[in-house]
């Protein structure tokens, strides 16, 4: 990897930190306060809204100023959500909610335009795979480390007391995005929203592949994101056993991290059939959730984790290499439409979970059926679309 690639990483791992804090604690804050699957659903649906709208905000800012003011103003918003949760609360409850929501995704989505145009621009080739594999063995370090740490603390100093803490890592999120590649698409002569046609954009046979898998992904993703919260909530209350939890699940892709890296130098396996795999596992994790036992749904959320692994790194790393061969504002254009392409994938699955009242009904096993069949069609898709790329 190039050395502004591992600073691009450095900022990664301070930074999973507060989003690993985000995605589990208060969403567990929020399920405490009556234990709905609605509330759950509703949180994220309006963060991912704000994190679309944030992203295309960020990569327009990136047409003014460097990629660290991004950055920065990521952090900006990550203070304003730990603020509110510290320091207001008010009803209704789901304005209130809304309310933590839009700088939670608005935090996430300033950071993923950043990020995502920095590895663009300075990755090549099979960095992208390394990055990946580098980046989720990071963050599967902080997910074993984080929860417990912060399970005690709130133990100790209960959730408003964690929240303040939060503020000595958005300190650090800013302090270190001064050490990253000072870059931006300032001067690029052609206006970022310029010629953003969707088939404009995605002209090529390898991006259009690119489309069917954004889709299917982002499905597979949010249902995956929202029901291993939910499971795990639904298995106990004791937040010291929830981290317990997560640090089972990032064990278990941290084994398969180790296989997938010894068979891959073996050039035994193709990156193919560990997506294949992969799918697999999480499509078996789905299906075992139809027997909702507090066992099944621990065994559910280790299959559907494991298979985030593979999704995250091989999944990511394709899209990366096909959209790299661009020019800058061409590839930031990309991104853009990616993003949205997801986040409106993940809000549809989050506007049909709002339907879900438990683990019984139809509503869950319709979307339960429907993600699982969009787990089994990414392979296809992305492998269609790698094999398109032009050398």
């Amino acid at each position: 990897m190039t050395n502004s690639l591992k600073r691009l990483l450095i900022m990664n791992a301070s930074t999973t930190i507060i989003f690993n804090y985000i995605g589990i604690f208060i969403n567990l804050f929020l399920w405490e306060n009556g234990q709905h699957i609605f509330d759950i659903a509703w949180f994220n649906l309006i963060l991912f809204m704000s994190w679309g709208l944030a992203f295309i905000f960020g990569a327009q800012l990136l047409t003014k100023y460097s990629i660290r003011k991004v950055f920065q103003t990521s952090a900006l918003f990550a203070g304003v959500t730990f603020v509110l949760l510290s320091s207001f609360h008010f009803e209704p409850k789901l304005l209130y909610i809304a309310a933590i929501a839009i700088p939670a995704g608005a935090t996430n989505g300033l950071y993923s335009a950043a990020s995502n145009l920095g590895i663009s621009l300075f990755g090549k080739g099979k960095e992208f795979a390394a990055y990946f594999s580098t980046s989720n063995l990071i963050g599967q370090v902080i997910a074993i480390i984080n929860p417990i740490v912060f399970a005690l603390i709130i133990k100790w100093i209960g959730f408003n007391g964690s929240f303040i803490l939060m503020f000595v890592f958005i300190t650090t999120m800013i302090v270190v995005s001064f050490f990253v590649p000072n870059i931006s698409l300032s001067q690029q002569k052609k206006p970022l929203l310029q010629d953003m046609n969707l088939l404009k954009v995605f002209f090529t046979p390898s991006l259009k592949w690119m489309l069917p898998s954004l889709v299917a992904a982002g499905f597979f993703m949010q249902f995956q994101g929202v029901f291993s919260l939910i499971f795990t909530f639904s298995i106990t209350s004791d937040k010291l056993v929830i981290a317990f939890l997560q640090v089972t699940y990032t064990t278990c892709t941290l084994v398969s991290l180790f296989y997938y890296k010894k068979y891959k130098a073996k050039g035994v396996l193709s990156d193919s059939l560990w997506l294949t795999l992969g799918m697999v596992a999480a499509s078996l994790g789905f299906m075992i959730v139809l027997f909702p036992a507090k066992p099944i749904l621990i065994i559910s959320n280790i299959l559907t984790t494991v298979g985030m692994f593979f999704f995250a790194t091989i999944w990511n790393s394709r899209q990366f290499v096909a959209i790299s061969q661009y020019e800058p504002i061409f590839q930031a254009r990309i991104l853009v439409w990616r993003e949205i392409i997801l986040c409106f994938a993940r809000i549809t699955m989050l506007a049909l979970t709002l339907t879900i009242r438990d683990f019984n009904g139809f509503a869950f096993k319709a979307i339960m059926i429907f993600c699982l069949i969009c787990a089994l069609t990414i392979p296809y898709f992305s492998k269609k679309g790698i094999d398109h790329i032009e050398p």
